[in-house]
């Protein structure tokens, strides 16, 4: 069993390896992958599911399609809101908003990013991202001001 020690450097190299992934995000959304594709595990079971509606599973699939997102991307602004990170053993899950702007138009995602520890350290498996709609936020808005539990 782990010590408090062992998780509290588990968590430290996580802490790190997020922001790692962060700065590869921000040059991915810029037009150049090769940062976010580094932080990338390159094992079969890897998954993408775009905010554009594609997705792509295994290695060499994800790769092609970060190639190829980057190409359509060109946001010069990205901030970065941490909703949750969750650590257990060789596994961890984030779930952060990402909002993208740039002088013609702005764009937030919702996402999640699970990580795997594996032999060379923590690397990225999955991402899943959507976007928010302007009517997403307004009736998640609507809900947390009334308190109420209504339906979506």
């Amino acid at each position: 069993m782990p010590t408090q020690h062992d998780q509290a450097e588990r968590r430290k190299e996580l802490e790190a390896f997020i922001t790692q992934c962060m700065r590869g995000l921000r040059h991915q959304v810029r037009g150049d992958p090769e940062p976010f594709l580094a932080v990338w595990s390159h094992a079969d079971d890897v998954s993408i599911l775009g905010a554009i509606g594609s997705y792509a599973q295994g290695w060499k699939d994800v790769r092609t399609h970060l190639r190829a997102a980057s190409k359509t991307l060109n946001w010069t602004e990205v901030a970065v809101q941490r909703l949750l990170t969750t650590l257990s053993g060789d596994l961890a899950v984030t779930v952060v908003l990402e909002r993208m702007s740039n002088a013609q138009a702005a764009r937030t995602l919702r996402v999640t990013h699970a990580y795997r520890h594996e032999e060379e350290g923590w690397r990225l498996i999955l991402r899943h991202a959507n976007q928010v709609t302007p009517d997403d936020e307004a009736r998640e808005q609507a809900i947390l001001s009334d308190g109420s539990s209504g339906a979506l």
